[in-house]
């Protein structure tokens, strides 16, 4: 699908902050600013069809962050509200580009800094997922959560009727109800309940414009639940990066050497099931975002040709032993 165009946040800038940049859509804006300190500040608010405030973490969780961000490859830049601007939250941030905005460059100092960035992510969330807390019920993160409430409804802003009857018409309504089910789930799954970062993406991982290391913007998705989502969600990006590509709604990527990168850092794999469901789901809450705080596009039904084939494969029979999660980015026919 096209490129979000920069927007209008209504983020005021204190006067000894520079605005570098200001991008978002009706459901989130992002405001870039320079601080004095040096480095910058990520702050984000509520866009016009949110319902809701961004939350921000508990003193407990924000603890259990801090203890998994000292000393991790990749920072946890962890929300903070704004004292001046009510609604706002703001994140340290070494940077102004995500690794979502490098991520296509093809240039080898750029693949080579995102994959870092990635593998030290993988050891991020597992230290995170060690974080010495009380063990967290299964809650629901926020994404499979907005996507239950719109397979639900059928409503909501913009567009996102009509692309819930599209999603109807070529989906299916047993397809759709099964969706729903892996949605109310998708936080559960094997192992102790641990805390989550809820929604790890390229899109909110920063890169360092000097000798910094790179940080997650850590806080609004906050969580509990199995290990197996936050990995599962992550390597569902990748997947959709390549089904995207082959489908011709987005450019190349080496979402194979991302994959391998983040499964490297982490050192453990998800199970096939969870990261074939975190397919559908994180692909389907992409097109919804879009459809619902963007604008209606057509690529937006070739998208849910690309969810109804992440479908097959998750209705498949679990794959054999051996299984390696990189393989589920791997091209195959359409």
């Amino acid at each position: 699908m096209p490129a979000r165009s920069d927007v209008g946040t209504g983020i005021r800038v204190a006067p000894d902050e520079r605005l570098a940049r200001e991008l978002g859509t009706r459901h989130i804006g992002t405001a870039i600013l320079a601080v004095p300190t040096g480095g910058y500040v990520w702050a984000r608010r509520p866009g016009p069809a949110r319902d809701a405030p961004l939350p921000s973490p508990d003193t407990r969780r924000a603890a259990a962050v801090r203890a998994a961000s000292a000393g991790a490859p990749v920072g946890l830049a962890l929300a903070t509200a704004d004292p001046g601007q009510a609604g706002v939250l703001r994140y340290p941030a070494p940077g102004t580009r995500s690794a979502a905005a490098v991520v296509r460059d093809p240039a080898p100092r750029s693949q080579a800094s995102v994959r870092d960035a990635v593998r030290g992510l993988g050891v991020t969330l597992r230290k995170l997922h060690t974080a010495p807390v009380a063990e967290e019920a299964p809650g629901l993160p926020p994404a499979p959560a907005r996507l239950l409430r719109w397979l639900g409804a059928g409503a909501g802003p913009g567009a996102a009727p009509r692309l819930h009857a599209a999603a109807r018409s070529r989906l299916g309504e047993r397809r759709l109800r099964l969706i729903a089910d892996w949605s109310a789930g998708a936080a559960h799954g094997p192992g102790p309940r641990v805390l989550l970062h809820g929604g790890p993406s390229l899109g909110a991982l920063v890169l360092p414009s000097g000798p910094a290391r790179a940080v997650l913007l850590t806080g609004e998705e906050l969580t509990g639940g199995s290990w197996e989502f936050d990995i599962a969600w992550q390597l569902a990006e990748f997947a959709e990066m390549a089904a995207g590509h082959r489908w011709g709604v987005c450019g190349a990527a080496d979402h194979v050497a991302l994959a391998r990168a983040l499964l490297d850092g982490y050192g453990r794999q998800p199970s096939p099931a969870a990261v074939r469901r975190a397919v559908v789901l994180r692909s389907l809450t992409h097109a919804h975002d879009f459809a619902a705080y963007v604008t209606w596009h057509a690529q937006l039904l070739t998208y849910l040709d690309l969810v109804a084939e992440a479908m097959e494969a998750a209705e498949a029979p679990d794959a054999p032993a051996g299984w390696d999660a990189a393989r589920v980015c791997a091209p195959h026919g359409r």
